[in-house]
């Protein structure tokens, strides 16, 4: 019984620190796409929107596959050059493909066993 009961409570931990982390990484996506929006209407710059990308990337490193971060920095560089470029058929293309990679990241958290294990 003595083994139970700190069991009991690391395992109401980690499923507490697994919701936690699906909320962040929810709201951290939106961000990122509200982000990308402000920049699509022009009120902020490119940089702006890189250097609040790199914080976003820094605190999801530690929830998200590195690969899917990696792809969205890739994105981002690419639409600050179409945005420059004024294209905006690729414009449009890139920022399809961010919101697809944010998408496949919110599914990768979705709970499920392997979440806990």
């Amino acid at each position: 019984m003595k083994r139970l009961i700190p069991a009991t409570i690391i395992f109401v931990l980690v499923i507490i620190v697994c919701f936690w982390a699906h909320i962040y990484v929810e709201n951290a996506c939106n961000k990122t796409l509200n982000d990308i929006e402000q920049f699509r209407n022009k009120k902020i710059t490119g940089t702006q929107l890189e250097n609040k990308w790199q914080e976003q990337k820094e605190n999801m490193s530690l929830f998200v596959n590195h690969g899917f971060l990696d792809k969205i920095s890739i994105y981002i560089g690419q639409l600050t050059v179409a945005s420059s470029n004024d294209t905006s058929l690729e414009l449009n293309a890139v920022y399809k493909n961010i919101e697809s990679v944010l998408v496949l990241i919110k599914a990768e958290q979705k709970f499920g066993l392997h979440s806990f294990y």
